[in-house]
């Protein structure tokens, strides 16, 4: 549970900018996530109706339950992104204060709230009050290595009225590497009443299980793992279920994937731009592909979906082939 909202299990996606589209929500609902975590957008945007900000916040009905993440430094600014974003019949809103980017940092927001109690929890209580959805607010474990600020953050959007914490374990300094501060985690967990959800390197099943075994957190949020590879979640289930492990997605079952990815993207942007969008995507389903940098350099050609079903139906020829090899 995090707040009102009621999920089927606890293993979710996190969101992540240019990447939990709605082509990409659509395709990790099928996978299994119990949330789906759209891009994060600046609330300042929103305000002042920026056409290509509120062109991200769209989202299939069959996605639900759907969260959209939000940043900005001003309380009056976020509440008011929050409540257009509860409007459009999102299920929960999420709170950035945990990205280390320096373009979002120098603005005040992101990771810089964690230094900055006052500003973190007006920005919190404002956005409570302005929805009448859940709201969470995902962290860091601290700026710097060592430095956990995170248990003294999640008692504090506790008594803001946030309905949970996300919490990436490693600190803002590390940014995606690194072995998670498990330690730190635990602490956080201890400190609060709330679910806490653990972010942070998440690739395999037996991660998830570190995560909530050691940390004993409520659920766990998946990132990069999950590019490529949507159907994650039900693997993560699965083994967290029954201790066994369902095969990883072979080359066949990548590109498939990758077809209904493609298709998704046409239709939800229109075709030239749906493709150009997925250029950056491609790189993460044909890791490992015999010949994957001659796949990507043509695929940064194609802006028409018939090539990209011959270009997939050739390669998908191939490995059949080499596999029956």
């Amino acid at each position: 549970m995090l707040g009102s909202l009621r999920l089927d299990h606890n293993i979710i996606l996190s969101p992540m900018a240019g990447v939990t589209d709605a082509p990409f929500l659509k395709l990790c609902a099928q996978g299994g996530s119990a949330l789906m975590s759209g891009e994060m957008v600046s609330a300042l945007a929103i305000k002042h109706q920026n056409a290509k900000t509120l062109r991200m916040l769209r989202f299939s009905a069959d996605t639900h339950p759907v969260s959209w993440q939000i940043f900005g430094a001003d309380p009056e600014t976020m509440a008011e992104a929050a409540k257009k974003i509860d409007d459009l019949g999102a299920d929960l809103i999420d709170i950035n204060a945990g990205c280390p980017a320096p373009k979002i940092t120098k603005t005040h927001s992101g990771a810089a709230l964690l230094k900055d109690e006052k500003r973190f929890a007006d920005i919190l209580s404002a956005v409570v009050r302005s929805v009448k959805i859940p709201v969470t607010v995902k962290i860091r474990i601290g700026l710097r290595e060592n430095e956990r600020l995170a248990p003294a953050l999640a008692r504090l959007a506790e008594n803001c009225g946030i309905a949970g914490v996300i919490v990436h374990a490693r600190p803002a300094s590390r940014r995606h590497f690194g072995c998670p501060d498990w330690e730190g985690l635990s602490q956080v967990v201890e400190s609060v009443k709330i679910p806490v959800i653990g972010n942070g390197g998440v690739t395999a099943p037996e991660d998830a299980e570190t995560f909530l075994k050691i940390s004993k957190c409520s659920g766990v949020s998946i990132g990069r793992g999950a590019i490529g590879d949507p159907g994650i979640f039900k693997r993560i289930r699965h083994y967290l279920k029954t201790g066994k492990r369902l095969p990883a997605p072979g080359f066949s079952e990548k590109l498939e994937t990758l077809r209904r990815h493609v298709l998704l993207a046409a239709e939800h942007y229109g075709e030239r731009a749906g493709l150009l969008r997925l250029r950056k995507i491609v790189p993460y389903y044909v890791k490992g592909l015999p010949n994957a940098a001659a796949f990507r350099a043509r695929a940064n050609k194609i802006s028409r979906v018939a090539d990209w079903t011959q270009l997939l139906d050739e390669t998908h020829g191939i490995s059949l082939v080499e596999r029956r090899d």
